[in-house]
């Protein structure tokens, strides 16, 4: 009897560890909301109603947070039950100078660049992290990320940035140092899912990366730095005019 009480105390622990692993909680929380209509034309009408979020946290590199008139960020995350592996991202850029002196997939973190990092099944440690990267000439696709498995705009307007992302990491992937195929292949959002994330921009000048900002703070490889993406099911409506629509989810609220 004691032998039966103990193997199910161990499973009982086994079950709360893996709950508490699937529902996160780590100190800051982004809550991704539908967006049904989403075009990835560098058009942001459609994501009125996310969240956004300033990239105002020191990553990797960087002795303080840059003046506004060198650098400024922001982000916001959305995804659509449509096509429920796809995870899109819109992001915003000022930024004074362009760095652009590396080919594709060589020392991407020393031009210009936005990194989206994503921590799948929350392990919370480097090796379950995967990273895709995306340079600030609108071309360079770098990390893990490939044609096949990014589709992506960058419109460039002076020193203003806009990137508009739709991530597939079921797809194939680019660098198979950074690929990590055994993370987040199987993924498929719905409601209530929560995986890591940290987005952020490398700031490059004078041939090096001066700072790399975010929206939370700390190494861009340490899985503890990361906050939670919860996907949400209520879906952010707006008509063809772009005036915010009323839907069902956000009249039950």
């Amino acid at each position: 009897m004691k032998k039966f009480i103990m193997i199910a105390t161990a499973f009982a622990l086994l079950f709360c560890i893996g709950s508490l692993s699937d529902a996160a909680k780590r100190d800051k929380q982004y809550i991704a909301k539908q967006i049904t209509n989403l075009k990835v034309d560098g058009n942001l009408n459609e994501w009125k109603r996310a969240e956004v979020v300033a990239f105002d946290e020191l990553k990797d590199v960087g002795a303080g947070i840059p003046k506004a008139s060198d650098f400024t960020g922001q982000g916001r995350v959305a995804w659509s039950a449509q096509d429920p592996t796809r995870i899109y991202f819109a992001v915003e850029i000022t930024d004074d100078k362009l760095q652009d002196i590396h080919p594709p997939d060589a020392k991407w973190w020393e031009d210009d660049s936005v990194e989206f990092m994503f921590d799948f099944d929350n392990g919370m440690v480097r090796e379950s992290l995967v990273q895709w990267t995306l340079g600030a000439n609108g071309k360079d696709l770098s990390a893990a990320a490939s044609e096949e498995n990014t589709e992506w705009v960058l419109i460039k307007n002076g020193n203003d940035y806009i990137y508009e992302v739709a991530i597939d990491p079921t797809k194939p992937r680019g660098n198979p140092q950074f690929a990590n195929p055994a993370k987040g292949t199987d993924f498929k959002a719905k409601d209530g899912l929560t995986i890591g994330l940290s987005f952020h921009m490398n700031d490059c000048e004078n041939g090096g990366r001066e700072h790399q900002i975010g929206w939370i703070p700390g190494g861009a490889w340490d899985g503890l730095s990361y906050g939670d993406l919860v996907f949400d099911d209520e879906i952010l409506a707006v008509e063809a005019s772009g005036k915010l629509a009323l839907t069902w989810g956000a009249l039950k609220q």
